[in-house]
């Protein structure tokens, strides 16, 4: 069988051939665990869930890994704010390690109970802090990383190629739309390493060849990727939110310190929006988490279903009467596999019905 794969890289289809006969690997990027996931996040670990799936049933090999992003992720796309973990540390009165474990868990339950598939490896960003710092030296010693006063900074225009998966015109973005642009060279440069304020403790911090300080949450995935996947991967996928910035620099970070292309097949899903193409999202206030459906008596499995009827390349429109079409039609489906003496799951209250 002949599979073939959208690329967001190429905008096309694709006809699908791993570097390894055999074998695939697949790098998704995982939650920032500051909160608990709202069921946009979700979806995004649906659709490679069923690409797992098929792959394995076309006798692949399959590595897929998830990273957990437990520091580095600041609060502005822009290389400034505060950390997530540690802003969530401060306002709550707890450790942000704790805070970490647990959304973590909470994370891992959401895909349970959706039953998608726990990834072969589940890597943590606090975990790999050496290979990040290993990555960031050999960028530096090629001569893309330099110095300003709050951290390590990737040079783009030493990457010609900077922004081609999301058609970026580089040389038009208004200054500070991006980054801000005190210190730096150009106004898409990225933090590789934060230099930690002198006048605050964090918790989450470590020594580090330039200072003590944390790693920018883009060298984290590829050094977490590199390390388990090789320094050329299968297949990325990820939220279409991180082709501009995210998976751009990933790219640019990583072709840079090896050589040669990093991934060969980007997938990315589309957003979960309400009504008027309103995204669901923390900053937007508006976010449901999985939980939240539970309580109010949807099975998971009925979310798995309404999402899987629209295409991960398409907005998914979510809305109560949405949730309660999909739960009925999971039902029926649940009744005639039953009636037909299949093994069929059960309803969350474990009866089943005759009407």
């Amino acid at each position: 069988m002949e599979l073939r794969l959208y690329n967001t890289l190429t905008r096309q289809k694709e006809r699908f051939e791993p570097l390894h006969p055999g074998h695939v690997g697949i790098y998704t990027c995982g939650p920032t665990v500051y909160a608990e996931a709202h069921i946009g996040n979700l979806r995004s670990y649906l659709f490679p869930d069923v690409l797992k799936k098929l792959l394995r049933h076309l006798e692949y090999q399959v590595t897929h890994v998830i990273n957990i992003t437990d520091v580095g992720h600041l609060t502005s796309n822009e290389d400034t704010g505060e950390d997530k973990l540690e802003a969530a540390a401060r306002s709550s009165a707890r450790s942000a390690w704790d805070i970490a474990e647990e959304y973590t868990q909470r994370y891992l339950a959401d895909l349970d109970a959706l039953q998608v598939a726990r990834p072969d490896v589940l890597p943590r960003a606090t975990q790999h802090i050496a290979g990040q710092i290993a990555l960031i030296q050999r960028l530096e010693d090629a001569g893309y990383a330099y110095r300003t006063k709050d951290g390590i900074y990737f040079d783009t225009s030493r990457f010609p190629d900077y922004g081609r998966l999301a058609r970026l015109k580089v040389e038009g973005l208004q200054e500070g739309v991006r980054v801000a642009a005190g210190g730096k060279r150009n106004k898409t440069d990225f933090a590789l390493w934060k230099f930690s304020a002198p006048d605050a403790k964090r918790q989450m911090e470590w020594e580090s060849p330039w200072g003590t300080g944390f790693p920018g949450w883009h060298i984290e995935c590829s050094a977490m990727a590199m390390q388990y996947l090789g320094e050329q991967i299968d297949i990325h996928t990820g939220g279409t939110d991180h082709i501009p910035v995210h998976h751009s620099n990933e790219i640019a970070q990583s072709e840079c310190a090896t050589g040669h292309p990093f991934v060969r097949t980007w997938l990315h899903g589309e957003f979960l929006v309400l009504g008027e193409q309103q995204r669901m999202g923390k900053s937007e206030g508006n976010m449901l988490g999985l939980r939240s459906l539970i309580e109010e008596g949807y099975d998971p499995l009925a979310f798995r279903y309404l999402a899987l009827n629209s295409h991960y390349r398409s907005y998914l429109n979510f809305s109560e009467e949405a949730m309660r079409s999909a739960a009925a039609a999971l039902e029926g489906l649940r009744k005639i596999v039953h009636a037909c003496g299949g093994e069929a799951t059960p309803p969350p209250d474990g009866t089943w019905t005759d009407d």
